[in-house]
């Protein structure tokens, strides 16, 4: 019986060291779970026999029991070495069927399946819709694409952005006013000696500025337009801008000289005019033209007709046409009218004053004046001047002003400046771009300018539009087109009076945009179905700005996101692995995709569990049917991408085991000595 013992005793101490050397054998193998064994004691059985006579027989290996204790966490370079952080295996399947490892070591094979290095492929779910884990559904072996995606039309924009509740209107509304409906004044003829006086009468006007001040003017008689703009610009909401023109025509040359010589701004001219053809004269007059443009200071002349000079004074003075001490022949002088809707001047049909520049005697023209009121700026004839006498306009029609008596003589021509214009900031608040994809995945550029509008009939400080291009081109469409041309896409903007975009506003469809490249080639981008509800452009491109998160707020102009749904097409460019176990791929175009979930395994007993080898774990009835669910839930451990989880083995306490189970095998040993020499002692007798 004790050979017997001493046999369990060696038998029990070298699966001991088994045991142990296996754990220390692995201590730098990933996911290794060290072992223990568990020994229990040997009696022989008796059914009448009582404990106090029984003696043990030996001793028995009744488990070798596992650690699934967490080991530590080291990091990798590779995204693919995963490592669980809590409780969990992952999935295996290969030719041997489904096994459960700790062992995150995984790679891909050559048709993108994530693989561990005995081929065995790694069990997960497929994503749901939007790319989010699902944490179940069937398991499905996970791959990772090796390609490229391709490209997505923008079908969606949308922004949110704060408008300046503060912002002016863009667009400035007036009017303007001509001074005698732009007729200069007649041309005056100065005997030498005699006063310079242009022939303006003396009158008074009533300004209401832009800062509601109400202010009278007196206008001196003979002021020239150059004087009176000045008085008037003086005035908040009022520009004003003095010209005076004149026409030289008929020249005749001087018997005794052969020239014409005359005097403008004090300075002196000569010419001899060729009067053999219309040619020659038209040459002579331009030689006259030249001569002025290169000497006389804000006074500019060009040839008219091939028969007259006009002489513009650019600020308004007084135009004067003498002989000067050396005068020489003579010229005709007429007055001009000026055309407020071309711009343009013209000689005047009142009856021309005729200079002798041999005489000393003079003709002086007086100019116009060009008003631009700001919205609300008003001028009214005056009733009395500032000195208190009263003035009768109807009989006061000589003055720069001409007969003003009429009730309406002063309103002028209203105007609204700074219509849109993308390539003028000063005809939009602010201009914000976007880039988008056509179904070739080609990028453009979508702007969007914002108008601050004036108020509407309700009063309303509110309103705002939105223009669009792409690429500096026109995307509207107008149903009445008879050629089907984009147009300027414009769409009004309405906030409430707390700054709230109004919902009740129409969806912005852009339908008529065909992509074309830097060149306005069409690139053979296919179209994007259009929206039948706002116009039948279904061969047009097609897609919706939304711009329902806009404010108004006070506040600077300010762009939190521009979002759209489109991108280029792009390669595999790196891996990602979300604590969830979600394994995403990031393409070169910024994108990335859900490609699926790894699943973890949990048992009710994972010491029940088999080894298969390959730190391996087979399910047994011990352990009971795995649980299968995503990480981080169902009390399943995170996912730890880049990592692996090392052997939980602590070596020095093995290597003390060991020292412990080497001295156990020598005590069994003894046990055997012993025995041998009872036995041996019996022999002998």
């Amino acid at each position: 019986m004790s050979f017997n013992i001493g046999l369990s005793a060696l038998n029990a101490a070298q699966q001991e060291i088994s045991v142990t050397g296996n754990n220390i054998a692995n201590s730098s193998t990933t996911g290794f779970k060290s072992s223990r064994t568990v020994f229990g004691d040997v009696y022989a059985a008796s059914v009448l026999g009582g404990g106090g006579k029984q003696a043990g027989s030996g001793v028995t290996l009744q488990e070798i029991k596992q650690n699934f204790n967490q080991g530590n966490i080291s990091f990798t370079n590779s995204t693919l070495d995963m490592a669980i952080n809590g409780e969990g295996f992952f999935v295996l399947s290969g030719e041997s069927g489904t096994s459960y490892t700790r062992a995150g070591a995984f790679g891909t094979d050559r048709n993108g399946f994530i693989v561990t290095g005995a081929g065995e492929r790694l069990q997960g779910f497929l994503p749901s819709p939007t790319g989010q884990p699902t944490g179940g559904g069937p398991l499905e072996d996970l791959r990772v694409t090796t390609g490229e995606i391709p490209p997505r039309a923008t079908t969606s924009v949308a922004s949110v952005i704060n408008l300046d509740a503060s912002a002016q209107p863009s667009a400035l509304v007036g009017n303007t006013i001509t001074s005698n409906n732009g007729r200069s004044s007649a041309p005056v003829a100065i005997t030498s000696g005699d006063d310079l006086e242009n022939g303006y009468e003396a009158n008074s006007i009533s300004v209401l500025g832009s800062d509601n001040v109400t202010r009278l003017i007196d206008v001196a008689e003979n002021s020239s337009a150059n004087a009176v703009a000045q008085q008037f610009s003086a005035v908040n909401g009022v520009t004003a801008r003095g010209t005076s023109v004149a026409y030289l025509t008929d020249f005749v040359n001087d018997g005794t000289t052969g020239d014409v010589n005359f005097n403008i701004g004090n300075l002196n001219f000569s010419q001899v005019i060729d009067t053999a053809t219309p040619a020659t004269i038209e040459t002579s007059l331009q030689s006259i033209a030249d001569k002025i443009n290169a000497t006389v200071t804000n006074i500019s002349a060009r040839v008219v007709d091939g028969t007259d000079i006009e002489v513009t004074h650019n600020t308004g003075a007084d135009l004067r046409f003498h002989g000067g001490s050396t005068g020489a022949g003579s010229f005709n002088v007429y007055g001009s009218e000026y055309d407020s809707t071309d711009e343009e001047y013209s000689k005047s049909t009142d009856g021309p004053v005729a200079v002798n520049t041999t005489d000393g005697s003079s003709v002086l023209v007086g100019g116009i004046v060009n008003f631009t009121l700001d919205e609300n700026v008003t001028f009214t004839a005056a009733e009395e001047n500032g000195d208190g006498d009263t003035i009768d306009q109807t009989t006061a029609t000589g003055s720069i002003f001409g007969d003003i008596s009429g009730e309406d003589a002063l309103d002028g021509i209203p105007f609204s400046t700074n219509q849109f214009d993308p390539k003028n900031p000063d005809t939009y608040y602010r201009s914000t771009a976007v880039t988008i994809y056509d179904s070739l995945g080609n990028q453009h550029s979508l702007t969007k300018f914002f108008v601050k509008e004036r108020p509407d009939e309700t009063g309303s400080n509110n309103l705002w539009s939105v223009y669009l291009q792409v690429d500096g081109r026109n995307i509207g469409y107008d149903p009445n087109s008879t050629d089907g041309e984009p147009v300027l896409a414009r769409f009004d903007l309405r906030f409430d009076d707390n700054g709230i975009y109004d919902p009740n506003q129409t969806p912005i469809q852009i339908t008529n945009w065909t992509p074309v490249d830097e060149l306005g080639r069409q690139q053979g981008a296919g179209p994007i179905p259009g929206d039948p509800n706002v116009a039948e452009q279904l061969t047009n491109s097609n897609f919706t700005i939304d711009l329902s998160e806009l404010t108004q707020f006070g506040g600077d102009f300010s762009v939190q996101s521009n979002n759209q749904d489109g991108f280029a097409k792009g390669q595999l460019t790196g891996l990602e692995i979300n604590p969830r176990g979600l394994v995403s791929a990031r393409f070169s175009n910024g994108q990335s995709r859900a490609l699926g979930e790894v699943a973890l395994a949990n048992f009710s007993n994972p010491a029940g569990l088999s080894n298969l080898g390959g730190t391996k774990f087979g399910e047994t009835s011990e352990s009971g049917a795995a649980s299968v669910s995503g990480a981080g839930t169902a009390g399943l451990g995170a996912i730890q991408s880049g990592a692996l989880e090392d052997s939980n083995v602590d070596l020095p306490a093995q290597l003390v085991q060991l020292i412990i189970s080497q001295r156990n095998y020598q005590a069994a040993a003894q046990v055997i000595g012993a025995q041998d020499t009872a036995t041996q002692t019996i022999i002998n007798l």
